[in-house]
């Protein structure tokens, strides 16, 4: 019975030294997961770690490279600013010189405007005094003034009568040889001119009083074809009716 008894604990002692020890595994086991699933946290929240510190460092970037954009904008903007008002300037500037520029021009037509009008008031007055002198019969003082005429106007509108008067001169002063050559002159080079059946008519005069009536008729009869509507051609009408 005792045996039995001691057999019996002994038994029982087992069991439960096998059943301590299946606990113990069954524990190391969870310890074991538990430190794994721990160290698969620690990971993962590393990893975590780890790529919020590179978004972040790339957010940084992205902030930097904004920022040195802005400024870059900045300063683009500013020196576009600079560019404009540069141009404004220059535009303002160039319409300030061409005003100035045109008011120059105006000034400058316009003084020589004014200086043509005095230059022909004063061929007008120069030719006048000459005529008045050959009608006064100052036929030197005439001769010299029709002289300073032709010099001092050489491309005048007024030339074929300068000659004509230059050619009535000559011919009140009995130089008949330059008073000829004077209103040649008028009938040669402006036929056109209101003068021209004039100087015809002086032509005749001059032949009639050197006695070359041929010619003077022949003048005369020009006239009649050439000019018939002109105070000359009256002139002329009376003097080819007039008896010889």
């Amino acid at each position: 019975m005792k045996i039995a008894l001691m057999a019996f604990v002994f038994a029982g002692m087992a069991t439960h030294v096998q059943a301590g020890l299946f606990d113990d595994d069954v524990a190391r086991k969870q310890v074991a997961d538990l430190a794994a699933s721990v160290q698969t946290l620690q990971q993962q929240n590393t990893q975590r770690l780890e790529q919020l510190e590179a978004s972040k460092s790339r957010i940084l970037d992205l902030v930097r490279q904004l920022d040195a954009q802005k400024e870059e904008i900045a300063k683009l903007r500013g020196a576009n600013e600079v560019l404009q008002f540069n141009l404004d300037e220059a535009v303002k500037r160039q319409k300030d010189l061409y005003i100035d520029l045109d008011a120059r021009l105006r000034n400058i037509e316009q003084a020589k405007a004014e200086a043509k009008q005095e230059a022909k008031l004063s061929e007008q007055e120069s030719f006048d005094a000459a005529v008045a002198l050959v009608q006064s019969k100052k036929f030197k003082e005439a001769s010299a003034a029709w002289s300073r005429f032709v010099a001092d106007y050489p491309s005048t509108e007024k030339m074929a009568a300068a000659q004509y008067w230059m050619g009535m001169n000559y011919a009140f002063s009995k130089d008949y040889k330059s008073a000829n050559i004077a209103f040649k002159n008028v009938v040669e080079n402006a036929p056109d001119d209101e003068k021209a059946p004039d100087a015809l008519l002086g032509l005749a005069s001059v032949a009639a009083t050197t006695g070359d009536k041929k010619s003077s008729r022949n003048y005369l009869i020009n006239i009649l074809e050439r000019y018939p509507q002109s105070e000359a051609a009256a002139k002329a009408k009376k003097a080819l009716a007039a008896p010889n």
